[in-house]
């Protein structure tokens, strides 16, 4: 019997996924976890795997088309059987030799002549009593081929040369000018790709790049398109904003001890894990001890429900330049030392600029940390991912002048901007859970006990 793989759950944030491309083809045999293809969410490009095993019988979702989580998108059975995707829990019926064997209504038999609906594909689909066919049941069917003829027509009227280029692709050759038509699509059955436009576009020509380190490049006056990763980063986090009341509380840290930590392991522990620690580290684990004390910033929100996690899984918010973000997940943070962080963070970061994150690596997060210390900021207001309750984000350490019991004195200060769900957390406990992460940073010894 055939049975359907679907678009798997990614986390109570994604709702829909883009096809992106197809490993696989109809005929070809495929086990349990063998890639199917790969798919594009608000956070990253993913590989997914198939959930049966069998021969592809059907394809249900093209390139480019974007499909809601739990969607049946591929069709696998064995040779032979039907490539149309089994309707889930239809009653039970024996097969039928001729079209007056099925129980349908006589008004409905004079609609299905009258629009052209063949009885026997509502076989098993009756919502009439005992399943018979009536006549909501042919209106129905009539509207679904109304819908496909119109599909159908506008696809044979679309430009050839937009019907095979990707979404991305359409949008970089609009905004550098250059002609579909005379590009060559080295995608999967011809079809043209950013990629294909980009190799093509004259030296003077902006450029929409992908490098993560480039900065966004443009036509002054001109417009970009936000396609692709790019523009549901920002339909999601649009959305956060529209939905929770963000407070934001600054507060300095003196870095001094913190630095000195950092400086007496490096040695022994680039020695012994071949891996250098960074202050990100021992943030990370800072706000891992601090979420476990502080059990309502460690959780989740929808709608009027709240869930609280044991584990601390916290997500680093990874720069891809102007193409987006990504978010991957240090999961149980709170268990791991400060080399294993170290480790995480940088084949995270790594697999995340070069797109091969799982799914299970980009989900899951209760907690996040946004670090732009790189860049001289001092002080922002990060943008809280949910269903998160909360976000931390990483200012710059700058030498500044303090007073240190009465004197002046020249410390590593460091800023830290927690944002936060007001429906969630009040203020006096949001600045505590603050307080404990500048607590454990003054105090980094505590880190390792």
């Amino acid at each position: 019997m055939a049975r359907t793989v679907k678009v798997p759950v990614l986390g109570q944030s994604v709702e829909e996924v883009r096809i992106v491309q197809w490993f696989k083809q109809v005929g070809d045999r495929v086990e349990v976890g063998d890639p199917l293809g790969e798919i594009e969410t608000d956070k990253t490009n993913m590989e997914f795997a198939s959930t049966e095993a069998g021969v592809i019988l059907g394809i249900l979702a093209p390139v480019d088309a974007y499909v809601r989580v739990e969607a049946p998108v591929v069709v696998v059975g064995e040779p032979g059987e039907s490539a149309e995707a089994p309707v889930a829990a239809a009653p039970a019926a024996a097969p039928l030799a001729e079209e007056t064997a099925l129980d349908a209504s006589p008004r409905a038999r004079r609609l299905a002549d009258e629009y052209g609906v063949t009885l026997r594909d509502l076989a098993g689909k009756g919502t009439g009593p005992n399943g018979r066919i009536i006549e909501r049941d042919i209106e129905a069917a009539r509207a679904e081929l109304e819908k496909a003829a119109q599909a159908a027509l506008a696809a044979s009227a679309a430009p050839a040369s937009l019907t095979k280029a990707s979404p991305l692709a359409q949008a970089i050759a609009a905004d550098t000018g250059v002609d579909l038509a005379a590009v060559a699509g080295s995608g999967s059955g011809g079809k043209i790709t950013a990629a294909d436009v980009r190799s093509t576009i004259p030296p003077s020509a902006p450029i929409m790049g992908n490098n993560p380190s480039a900065p966004i490049v443009g036509n002054p006056g001109g417009q970009v398109t936000l396609t692709g990763l790019r523009k549901r980063v920002a339909d999601n986090l649009t959305k956060s904003v529209r939905e929770k009341p963000h407070v934001t509380l600054n507060l300095s840290v003196d870095m001094t001890e913190a630095t000195r930590l950092r400086t007496l392991l490096l040695p022994e522990l680039e020695k012994a894990h071949s891996v250098r620690i960074s202050p990100t580290d021992l943030i990370v684990k800072a706000c891992a001890k601090a979420l476990l004390e502080h059990p309502m910033v460690n959780a989740h929100i929808s709608g009027d429900t709240m869930t609280l996690f044991s584990d601390a899984n916290i997500g680093l918010a990874v720069s891809l330049g102007d193409e987006g973000l990504i978010v991957p997940v240090i999961q149980k943070a709170q268990e791991k030392g400060l080399a294993q962080l170290a480790k995480d963070r940088v084949d995270l970061a790594a697999r995340a600029r070069s797109g091969k994150l799982t799914s299970a690596e980009v989900t899951g997060g209760t907690f996040t940390v946004t670090n732009l210390g790189n860049y001289g900021v001092e002080s922002f207001n990060p943008i809280i991912p949910p269903p998160q309750v909360a976000i931390l984000g990483v200012c710059a350490i700058v030498d500044t002048v303090v007073a240190v019991k009465g004197q002046p004195a020249v410390r590593p200060m460091m800023g830290l901007s927690l944002s936060f769900d007001h429906r969630a957390i009040d203020g006096a406990p949001a600045a505590a859970f603050l307080a404990r992460v500048k607590a454990l940073l003054e105090q980094p010894y505590l880190l390792i006990a």
